[in-house]
């Protein structure tokens, strides 16, 4: 089936159901005829409000914690890191709820089907007659059930949330209200009250209507011996923006969408109409497919089986969920897009600025959703505004600077233990994520050609520049970032492991870009250079050529300047790279998959990509909960397996075989056809694939 998920079978878990979203609400469908489970997101709905958890005095340790650095005396400055540098952990990204579907009297299981079309973002499940359909609409702003018999059924209908609510039915509607937690601690933070409630957090509400006849009870919805019905779902938050307190009124918000509610057949056209318009812009077949259902062909893949068809759904789905939880006026992608269960996510389902937030935007442009980039831009703003504060406690520096974690209030300190109690040390003290992000912004112009565009993010470059006029020191002659890290890595001291240093690769060759890019825009910016090769030909990862502590270590950074660098490298660096990717391997969590996908494409190996991509189509069971950090794959709905699910790798993926198309750079056994991939300047890619090879429409 092209461009379609297919299963035989209910979902049972989240990781088996179906996404559906239009950017700023999302939903997972289990598809159980009997008792059916959608799982319900709103973009804004995050614990918290906005406050300033910076550590003021910080910057009165920052030559001390140099001087370490410099001297060579890590674990002294590791520990000044750990206590006079910490922040506060970033708020959480929160479930809504569920909406429950209760069937009565339904036990056929003849004929089950579950789909998910990618081209009209809609998800069907049907079985013994009755035919679910479900889809997020971005014209209507809301979610849309249609229950259709050919037969009677009866069902209930209620809501539930593991947050604070209450749910009960009042002119018409089904409503559920209720509040998100001020503080939501991460699950490895393991303290005695990790949530905890109180009036200053975020408000929730939603409202479910049904087109049909339906009867309303004290907390459900009870219909009875109907052949259709629709159940129209508005959620909201009172969230107003990252600087104000949530102070909305989250229940008006979600009523005032049924003002003008349509028939179902209108909604379902016009749902439609819009979400194949973004899809089908790009089109890839690849010679080679399957009619098995999707998880069988995961396992079949394992298996040996050659499903070339199912890399193309694969790219085409990462398409799919990024039009699905990137719409303008939206938040950004957060580590779970919009999909996310758990009351204490997996690191909070934040946003992880030192790769994660980066990979769930790479595919925007390439893969011709450029309108998709701007939440993007939104959250880099917001940044741009609280890194000011940032820069100046922990740095004495002007301009704004951000770290390695943010949330929906911008949050922009190094985060990490509250108290300064424990070892940040590997992640916490990194300030690099901000010139990356304008990077991609400074890309994204060079796809779209958008002048306005380029006048708005200059002074965002302004700023950002004004904070390395200041942050950057001298050591041996040349200005060097410190202190800093390369992200989430290690190195050998002797017997001792370290995080902690000086001019990190990553920040060398991302602060090259865009130094040179601000030159572009008319900034005067300094003159750094550009990493070179260590003595054992790779690319090396830190200032100094240390030991490192995991050869094949999931983070990629000092591969930056290789990819997702918005400029070619050096052949030098280029065969340097291709030696450092040979010792990482052809292992890793999921997203770390992907960005080597990226990486063999931009280096021109067709084949290499293609065994990474073979690798995250690994089938991981979603009912084994344990986090295996060296090996991902994918779930049975698609979602990347970092494990645990992570849905950078999605976006990594399709940016990498967009990339392979690009740079002609795919296996000999690819055959078929590609149309609507986008390069720099606005162009597009359109052609045949005969063995590997892009070749002209005749």
């Amino acid at each position: 089936m092209k461009n379609k998920l297919y299963y035989k079978s209910a979902a049972k878990v989240f990781e088996e159901a179906l996404p559906v979203g239009n950017g700023r609400l999302g939903a997972m469908v289990f598809g159980n005829l009997k008792t059916e489970r959608l799982a319900l997101n709103e973009d804004t709905l995050w614990s918290g409000y906005p406050k300033d958890l910076n550590t003021k005095n910080a910057h009165e340790s920052l030559n001390e914690l140099r001087n370490a650095v410099f001297g060579g005396d890590i674990s002294r400055a590791e520990k000044l890191g750990n206590t006079a540098f910490h922040g506060h952990w970033c708020e959480s990204y929160l479930p809504f709820g569920d909406l429950i579907i209760k069937f009565k009297s339904r036990s056929s299981k003849n004929g089950y089907e579950r789909t998910l079309d990618l081209q009209s973002g809609v998800a069907r499940a049907s079985c013994g007659g009755l035919t679910e359909t479900v889809f997020a609409s971005s014209v209507a702003d809301m979610i849309v059930v249609n229950l259709k018999s050919d037969s009677d059924f009866s069902c209930e209908i209620t809501f539930k949330s593991k947050l604070k609510n209450s749910v009960y039915a009042k002119d018409n509607a089904l409503i559920i209200e209720g509040s998100a937690p001020e503080v939501c601690q991460p699950p490895y933070y393991n303290v005695s009250n990790p949530v905890v409630y109180g009036n200053r957090a975020m408000k929730f509400a939603g409202a479910a209507k049904v087109i049909g006849a339906a009867a309303f009870k004290k907390n459900c919805i009870s219909v009875k011996n109907q052949r259709e019905i629709t159940i129209l779902i508005s959620l909201a938050t009172s969230f107003v923006d990252f600087k104000s307190m949530p102070t909305a009124d989250a229940l008006g918000r979600a009523m005032k969408r049924f003002e003008r509610v349509k028939s179902y057949g209108e909604m379902l056209k016009e749902h439609t109409n819009d979400f194949s318009a973004l899809f089908n812009r790009v089109d890839l077949t690849l010679e080679g497919g399957s009619d098995l259902p999707t998880d069988e062909r995961l396992a079949a893949v394992k298996n040996g089986a050659k499903d070339d068809g199912l890399i193309a759904l694969l790219f085409q789905y990462g398409r799919y969920l990024t039009i699905s939880a990137s719409r303008s006026g939206t938040a950004a992608m957060n580590l779970q897009g919009i999909w996310n269960e758990h009351l204490r996510a997996p690191w909070s389902s934040d946003y992880t600025i030192n790769i994660n937030t980066q990979m769930n935007y790479w595919c925007t442009d390439i893969c011709n959703l450029s309108e998709c980039f701007e939440p993007l831009v939104d959250f880099v703003k917001k940044l741009a505004v609280n890194g000011t504060v940032t820069a100046g406690d922990y740095y004495g520096c002007g301009g704004f600077c951000a770290h390695h974690n943010s949330d929906i209030w911008g949050n922009t300190n190094p985060a990490g233990y509250p108290k300064g109690n424990g070892n940040a040390s590997s992640y916490s003290i990194w300030q690099t994520s901000a010139p990356w992000l304008l990077n991609m912004m400074y890309e994204h112009y060079l796809y779209t050609g958008d002048e306005s565009f380029k006048s708005e993010m200059i002074p965002l470059f302004e700023s950002c520049l004004e904070f390395y006029r200041d942050f950057l020191v001298q050591k041996d002659g040349e200005l060097v970032t410190c202190p800093s890290l390369s992200p989430e890595n290690t190195y050998m001291l002797g017997q001792k492991e370290h995080s902690l240093t000086y001019m990190p690769s990553m920040d060398r060759e991302i602060l090259y870009d865009f130094f040179e890019i601000c030159r572009k825009l008319g900034l005067n910016a300094p003159d750094i250079r550009q990493v070179e090769p260590a003595s054992d030909g790779r690319i090396p990862e830190w200032a100094e050529e240390y030991e490192e502590k995991d050869r094949e270590h999931r983070h990629l950074s000092h591969l930056y300047c290789v990819y997702p660098s918005p400029f070619e490298c050096s052949e030098e660096l280029k065969k340097a790279a291709e030696k450092s990717l040979y010792v990482r391997g052809f292992g890793g969590t999921g997203w770390s998959l992907g960005w080597k996908v990226c990486l063999w494409a931009r280096l021109g190996n067709g084949e290499n990509a293609y065994k990474l991509i073979k690798n995250q189509l690994n089938p991981i069971n979603p009912r084994m909960h344990s986090v295996i950090m060296s090996g991902g794959g994918s779930y049975p709905n698609l979602f990347d397996a970092h494990p645990p699910f992570q849905i950078d790798g999605n976006f990594g993926v399709s940016a990498g075989i967009a990339e392979m198309i690009k740079n002609n750079a795919m296996p000999a056994c690819w055959n078929g056809s590609v149309r609507g991939i986008k390069l720099h300047g606005g162009k597009e890619l359109n052609g045949k694939i005969v063995n590997g090879k892009l070749c002209a429409e005749e």
